[in-house]
Formats: structure tokens, C-alpha cells, sequence
């Protein structure tokens, strides 16, 4: 099974964009008649005909659809400190996808190596990594903000951050509660500074571990967003 993505929807038909025509028609050498899966991003699920093979404007018809297709009873949200390198900020946009999570944020804190990232090419690692895991979501992905803001403003009902100066950390197995609303904060190669630990605690926080490896950014946010998704299974 193969997922194509549009989010040009309309009644009964969808218009597949010329990158994912070209893929249905060139590459995989679909024709009219042929039966295709699209998902919209957003929930959407449609079993489709080719109803135009013209590659500048390939035409679907809606044949069956689903909405909220494997729609999980759990929120995940990781708010990830932006690694130096943007291919590995990348990865874990990717790798968190196919595991399953449902929203991203990017925050700037203390030893933050970067204050932004490059929208366009995490949106289209986010598409593909959506289409080859065949889920129908694609998670929201915030832009950078301070920590400080974030923390004033986060609202997940469980929220937890991965700190190594605490001993007496919780394993995040042990406390996260079921089909819960999580958000867990992810800091960079220098781990937060005790200022921003104790700003984030005074606003509903506890201190985790994800094991006793000590991990780098994006691995971290990967382990957590496994974890989590382990344990709602």
C-alpha cells in the first residue's frame, strides 16, 4: 500500500499536486481507472480513481473516504531545543512521525545552537514521513520562541522535562498517566541551566529521565516520543 497527499480537495474530486502526479503516473505508472490512497494531512483518509492522467493536472475521484483515520487517544507534544546541524533537526522531525506524535515545537533556550529552522524543508520530510508510515496526520509544527514564553504558555495537561542535573528524576514510564496530553521539553547538547529547570517547575513541570544513557537533543525527543506512544499501545 502506497499513500499519496493533497490538501486540494474538492466535493468529490482531488487534485494530486505535479510532484506526487509525476510519482502516481511516471515513476509508479498508474493510469485511468487506477485506484489510489490520499490522505489530506489532517485526518483524511480517500480511496480514489485516476480520472485525468495529465501530469499538470491530475484529477481524483472520491471513491470511499474516512476522517480521523487511526486517529490515537494520546497527544504528544515535544518542545526540542534547534540542533546546529539542520539535518539532524530533520531526523527527528521524520523518525518522531513515523513513531507518532502530534504536535512540535522548537524553542531557544540558554545553550541553544540555532534560533531557526527551514520551514519548507521540515514541511516536506513531514509529508513524506506521513505517507510512509500511512498515517493520515500531519503533526502542527510551531516556529521558534523563547523558553520562558513557552512555558508561560503551554497547556498539555502533563508536562515534564528532561533534565540531567536532578537525581532524583522520575523514569517517564513510570508517572506518564494513559491516553493522556503530554508535552515534554527536549534541551540542547548543554541541557538547560538551573534557572530555566526552576522557572518550568514553578509552572507545573516535573523532571524526568529517559534511561540512563545520556542522549543527545535529537535522540532524546525520539526516546521520549517512543516512550510515550510504548506505553499507549
Amino acid at each position: 500500500m502506497q499513500f499519496f497527499y493533497s490538501d486540494q480537495i474538492f466535493n468529490d474530486t482531488i487534485v494530486l499536486s505535479e510532484d506526487e502526479a509525476n510519482h502516481a503516473l511516471k515513476v509508479l505508472r498508474k493510469h485511468q481507472g487506477d485506484n489510489l490512497i490520499v490522505v489530506d494531512g489532517l485526518g483524511g483518509w480517500y480511496r480514489t480513481v485516476i480520472d485525468n492522467e495529465n501530469v499538470k493536472d491530475c484529477r481524483l475521484k472520491i471513491i470511499d473516504k474516512k476522517e480521523n483515520y487511526n486517529k490515537p487517544d494520546q497527544y504528544i507534544h515535544i518542545a526540542i531545543s534547534p540542533t546546529k546541524s539542520h539535518d539532524r533537526i530533520e531526523w527527528f522531525i521524520e523518525k518522531s512521525i513515523e513513531i507518532g506524535i502530534q504536535e512540535i515545537s522548537f524553542i531557544s533556550s540558554h545553550y541553544s545552537e540555532r534560533n531557526n529552522v527551514k520551514f519548507n524543508r521540515i514541511k516536506k520530510r513531514a509529508i513524506s514521513s506521513m505517507k510512509q508510515s500511512l498515517k493520515a496526520y500531519i503533526p502542527k509544527i510551531n516556529d521558534v520562541i523563547p523558553f520562558q514564553t513557552f512555558i508561560e504558555n503551554c497547556s498539555n495537561k502533563e508536562k515534564y522535562i528532561g533534565y540531567l542535573g536532578h537525581s532524583n528524576r522520575e523514569y517517564l514510564p513510570s508517572i506518564a498517566n494513559l491516553g493522556s496530553d503530554y508535552c515534554i521539553l527536549i534541551g540542547p547538547e548543554g541541557d538547560f541551566i538551573s534557572a530555566e529547570v526552576d522557572f518550568s517547575l514553578n509552572h507545573g513541570f516535573e523532571t524526568i529521565s529517559l534511561g540512563k544513557s545520556r542522549l543527545r537533543t535529537e535522540t532524546a525527543g525520539i526516546v521520549a516520543c517512543h516512550i510515550l506512544n510504548i506505553i499507549n499501545e
